[in-house]
């Protein structure tokens, strides 16, 4: 059953194709709208013309520049309410304190069950 969710969109950063599209029809079979970028000039298109509500980034696109697009991405007040989850590796692990200050709102740590993503999304829509 598809339960609605008022036209949420999920933007998925990731460099693994099959993670990001599984996520995306994952969220898409709960109502969401998603979309899958592999690189951060693909996000930061999608971020730009489909305005999405949350992203679900792959800190691997990031880290190697010091979590430039995430600390710009929250520098501009125009995405201040868009939801930023990290999603890292186990090894190396990315410091939690540096996502924060990054500006990161919360941390998946992969590997991850994808239906743990939509408990997420949905306990964060259900507040907002």
């Amino acid at each position: 059953m598809v339960l609605p969710t008022a036209s949420r969109r999920v933007l998925i950063g990731h460099r693994d194709t099959a993670i990001g599209e599984s996520l995306v029809l994952l969220l898409t079979l709960k109502g969401y709208e998603a979309i899958h970028a592999g690189d951060l000039t693909k996000v930061q298109c999608f971020l730009k013309w489909w305005r999405p509500h949350a992203i679900l980034l792959d800190t691997r696109l990031d880290a190697v520049l010091d979590y430039r697009f995430t600390r710009t991405l929250r520098s501009d007040l125009a995405n201040a309410d868009v939801l930023l989850l990290a999603m890292s590796n186990i090894w190396p692990r990315d410091p939690i304190g540096q996502l924060k200050d990054a500006g990161f709102d919360g941390h998946c740590r992969r590997p991850l069950s994808l239906w743990r993503v939509v408990d997420i999304l949905e306990a964060y829509f259900a507040n907002a």
